[in-house]
């Protein structure tokens, strides 16, 4: 089996264990910028970039378990990054581990995995 791996990466942001519920913050990390927000008691991630017409995420709100761009108003899946627009594409979501020591995200690897062995690897 052919697969990209994730790695995961410690969200070191104060502001995430208390992140009120339906609140968007912007997060840096592992040279990502990030779209989290809290949505059924949850740290959802994506990245923080509408694809409609390049928007901040992190400046909008959460709906019925949509992120909602602020400019224009499309909305997100926080689980699958589906636009309820038909023709705009997803935005990337990432997964979030969160415990009360850390919260962490994965991203994606930098390396190519075949059958648990690295096989290639590019930039950092």
């Amino acid at each position: 089996m052919l697969h990209r791996s994730i790695r995961w990466v410690a969200l070191r942001d104060e502001r995430l264990p208390a992140l009120a519920e339906g609140a968007v913050v912007q997060v840096r990390a592992g040279g990502h910028v990030l779209a989290v927000a809290r949505v059924d008691g949850i740290l959802r991630a994506m990245d923080d970039r509408c694809p409609h017409q390049g928007a901040r995420l992190s400046g909008g709100h959460v709906e019925d378990g949509h992120v909602v761009c602020p400019v224009h108003r499309f909305r997100f899946h926080c689980t699958t990054g589906a636009c309820r627009m038909d023709l705009t594409p997803p935005v990337r979501v990432h997964p979030v581990r969160e415990t009360e020591a850390r919260v962490e995200v994965g991203l994606p690897a930098t390396e190519l995995r075949l059958f648990g062995r690295c096989v290639w690897r590019w930039g950092a």
